[in-house]
C-alpha cells in the first residue's frame, strides 16, 4: 500500500487546543506524519489536496442496533454488512453492535454467533465489539426493552455469556438496582468490560455504590431512567454531578429537549459522547419483543408512543449538538471520536490523529458535514 498525502486541511485533532491548518502523511494503513503548513513532504507519496476542509478522526459509536435486534442467528451477518456499508457515508468508522434484552435460552448461542462474526473481517466501518444493553436492567425503565427477557444477573449465566463472548463483550448497560448487581459489576471489572449504567430506576446512593463498585458510564443520559427531581435525584442527576462517569446522550431532539442538551454539555464537558441507539427497520411490520414499531419520521415508536429507537446518524447528531449546546466544530467531533474511544480504552488506536493510528478519517465541511471517509488510509466514501 502506497504513501498518501492528505494535504491544504484543516486538522480537527480533538486533542488539540483548536483547529489548525496542516497535512497528514498515511502509510500502511497508519498515520505516519503530521506535517505543519510548508514543510516538505515526502515526493513519493500521492497528493489528495482537501481544499482547506476538516480533517478529523472517523468516528465511533459506542451504541449501534442497526436491524441487528431482528434477526435471528441466522441472520446477524447480513445484519452486520448491512451496518458496516451503511454507516460509512455519516462518517462513523467503528461501532458496537448493539443487541436487546434477550431470553435465557437466546442469550448465550447469539452471543457466541455474534463474536464469531465480529471476528472476521468484512467491508465498511468496523463492529469493533458488543454492547449488550440488557437483559440485567430494571422492568420499571425498560423502556422498549422486551419485559420477559429482563431479569436479575445469575453469576453462572453471566459466566457462561461473557465467555462465549471471547473477549469481544466490550460494555454492558446494567441497572445498578437489580439483585445481583454487586456480581456483575464484579464480572465485568476483572475482564475490563466496560460497566454503563442505564435502563435504571435506581435511587443516587445506589448509583453511588454502583460508581465504588467500578461502573464508569452512563447509558443515553435521560433516556430509560428515572426522572431528575431537585429531591430525589437518581441516575441522571448522580451522573451529571460525577467526573467519574462519562455520558452518552442521543442527540436527535426528540430523546433529549435540546435545552438538556445544553444542560449535559455543561456539566460534562469532555465527559460527553454522542450516540444514536439507530433502529433500522426492516420491511413490513417489525417487533423485538415489545410489540410492533413505527417510524414516525423522526424516531421508533411502539404503539403507545414510548420512543423506542432513533434515526440519528452521528454526523447528523453532531451537528444537532452544535446548535442545541452551542459546541464548537472541534468539541462536537471529540464526542464522536476521542471521548468513545477514551470509553473503551482505545484511544491511541482509534479517535485521534495522533502518529501510528489507524488511518480512519472523516472529511467535513464548514458545517460538519461528510465529504469523505477513509478507512486504513484509503478513500472508502465520497460524497
Amino acid at each position: 500500500m502506497g504513501r498518501v498525502l492528505l494535504h491544504n486541511a484543516v486538522l480537527l485533532d480533538p486533542e488539540a487546543a483548536a483547529p489548525t491548518p496542516g497535512s497528514l502523511l498515511l502509510a500502511d494503513g497508519r498515520i505516519a506524519a503530521r506535517l505543519e503548513p510548508g514543510q516538505a513532504s515526502p515526493g513519493d507519496a500521492e497528493r489528495v489536496d482537501l481544499a482547506g476542509r476538516g480533517l478529523a478522526p472517523g468516528f465511533l459509536d459506542l451504541h449501534f442496533h442497526g436491524s441487528l435486534i431482528f434477526a435471528g442467528a441466522e441472520g446477524f451477518g447480513a445484519a452486520l454488512d448491512e451496518a458496516s456499508a451503511s454507516l460509512l457515508a455519516h462518517g462513523t468508522t467503528a461501532y458496537l453492535a448493539t443487541t436487546a434484552a434477550w431470553s435465557a435460552a437466546e442469550l448465550a448461542p447469539r452471543v457466541a454467533r455474534l463474536a464469531a462474526l465480529l471476528a472476521e473481517s468484512r467491508e465498511g466501518a468496523a463492529a469493533i465489539g458488543l454492547h449488550l444493553e440488557g437483559p440485567w436492567i430494571s422492568r420499571e425503565a425498560a423502556g422498549a426493552q422486551p419485559a420477559a427477557a429482563i431479569r436479575d444477573y445469575d453469576p453462572v449465566e453471566g459466566a457462561e455469556v461473557l465467555a462465549r463472548g471471547e473477549g469481544l463483550v466490550r460494555m454492558v448497560t446494567l441497572a445498578p438496582e437489580r439483585a445481583g448487581a454487586p456480581a456483575l459489576l464484579a464480572a465485568l471489572e476483572q475482564r475490563g468490560i466496560v460497566a454503563a449504567l442505564g435502563h435504571s430506576a435506581a435511587r443516587a446512593e445506589q448509583v453511588e455504590s454502583a460508581v465504588e463498585r467500578g461502573a464508569r458510564h452512563v447509558t443515553h443520559l435521560f433516556n430509560a431512567m428515572g426522572t431528575l427531581h431537585h429531591r430525589q435525584p437518581g441516575l441522571a442527576g448522580a451522573a451529571l454531578c460525577d467526573d467519574r462517569l462519562s455520558c452518552d446522550l442521543i442527540c436527535d431532539g426528540v430523546h433529549v429537549d435540546p435545552r438538556m442538551v445544553r444542560l449535559a454539555a455543561r456539566a460534562k464537558r469532555d465527559r460527553l459522547v454522542l450516540i444514536t441507539d439507530r433502529v433500522d427497520l426492516p420491511d413490513g411490520e417489525a417487533s423485538f419483543g415489545s410489540g410492533a414499531l413505527r417510524d414516525d419520521g423522526v424516531a421508533l415508536r411502539l404503539a403507545d408512543g414510548r420512543l423506542a429507537g432513533s434515526r440519528v446518524t452521528l454526523d447528523r447528531a453532531l451537528r444537532n449538538a452544535r446548535v442545541f449546546a452551542g459546541l464548537s466544530l472541534l468539541e462536537a467531533v471529540a464526542a464522536c471520536s476521542l471521548r468513545p474511544a477514551r470509553v473503551l480504552g482505545v484511544e491511541a488506536e482509534r479517535g485521534t490523529l495522533r502518529q501510528g493510528a489507524r488511518a480512519d478519517l472523516v472529511v467535513l465541511g464548514d458545517d460538519g458535514e461528510v465529504c469523505e471517509t477513509w478507512l486504513a488510509g484509503q478513500r472508502a466514501f465520497a460524497a
